[in-house]
């Protein structure tokens, strides 16, 4: 039994949660800088049925990612909270939360509301917060709508959505950080932030979602480090298909990107800046741009700018990670050994 399956073991029969700080501090690694946002834990989460669901559980997540050598957490907590924060704190580390806004305009937000307290208790003072999609869509721009009409249409109403949760957000004095989320270009982005003008919306910023619509990380990041509230860092690999290019989540210095840099951009935009990684374990996702249907919802580039993108792709192409056809105790492996790469890669990476 290695030393995953003995924590998770321990996690199943409730020892890790039991371990006295002291116990638990002697057997962990040297905590570092980064921390894990929850969409890169999916497959610890939810256990794939072969490990105890760690979203069931938050002392044994915050358990999990510490072992890893984890500085911070961005997720959401269940159970008794003021036991969570004062594990995280015992062991040194930081937190923030997430919320989601309604899917309407007219629906309720007791759920978000509900989110902010929960934060507030943990003592956070951001959250990630991401415009909903359209029913049925993955909230990839690309993917979700036909006509730019129809993306106009949907901006309208989730900016609307935003501006009606931010007063729910300055009365408990939380923060919302919005992601650049595959849905607005870094421009619109950026305008939105700069119409509201408010302390308490900024950006969550995510140097590899742009790329799908052919937007540089370091253009991303300049343009928003200004208002940057939280971050997902991730290094991208890509490669070309024949209906445009893979675009995958690859461990950092593997890929086609720098986030050092991209670090370093929005760290000097908030100095108070968490870094946090947002390594995904899956197979790449597809970013059909010589399709006409990808730019239904997208202003058209050029010949001559799409031919530059992709002479880049190809000239950046590494080899991608495939991991649908693992076993789950692979999967589960390989999205361990992903943190563990990272987190290595911050401690002589990252300055905070």
């Amino acid at each position: 039994m290695d030393r995953r399956e003995f924590l998770m073991s321990s996690v199943a029969a409730g020892v890790v949660g039991l371990m006295s700080n002291d116990l638990l501090a002697q057997s962990l690694p040297r905590i570092s800088p980064m921390g894990i946002a929850s969409a890169s834990m999916r497959h610890h989460r939810n256990g794939l049925g072969v490990l105890p669901p760690l979203s069931e559980d938050s002392i044994a997540y915050v358990d999990y990612c510490r072992s890893l050598g984890a500085g911070g957490l961005q997720f959401s907590p269940v159970g008794d909270l003021k036991k969570v924060r004062a594990r995280m704190e015992d062991l040194g580390m930081w937190f923030e939360g997430q919320a989601r806004p309604p899917s309407r305009l007219t629906d309720s937000t007791d759920a978000f509301e509900d989110a902010l307290i929960k934060t507030r208790e943990m003592g956070g003072k951001v959250v990630r917060f991401v415009s909903r999609p359209p029913a049925g869509t993955s909230g990839r721009r690309y993917n979700g709508f036909t006509s730019m009409e129809e993306f106009l249409a949907w901006r309208e109403e989730a900016d609307k959505i935003v501006l009606k949760c931010l007063p729910i957000a300055e009365r408990y004095g939380i923060k919302l950080a919005l992601e650049n989320h595959k849905d607005r270009l870094v421009d619109e982005h950026v305008q939105f932030i700069e119409e509201v003008s408010s302390e308490y919306l900024g950006a969550l910023v995510d140097p590899g979602n742009n790329l799908s619509m052919m937007e540089s990380p370091e253009e991303v990041c300049t343009k928003l480090a200004p208002y940057v509230l939280s971050c997902s860092l991730k290094d991208m690999g890509v490669a070309p298909y024949e209906e445009g290019f893979l675009l995958s989540e690859v461990i950092f210095d593997t890929g086609a990107t720098d986030q050092r840099k991209c670090w370093e951009i929005l760290k000097a935009g908030n100095p108070d800046l968490n870094p946090i990684e947002e390594l995904i374990t899956r197979d790449p996702p597809k970013v059909p741009c010589l399709t006409e249907a990808y730019w239904g919802g997208l202003p058209h580039y050029s010949a001559a700018e799409l031919a530059r993108h992709m002479t880049w792709v190809r000239e950046n192409t590494t080899e991608l990670p495939y991991v649908d056809h693992l076993s789950p105790r692979e999967i589960l492996q390989a999205e361990e050994d992903n943190h563990l790469a990272v987190i290595e890669w911050s401690r002589t990476n990252i300055k905070v």
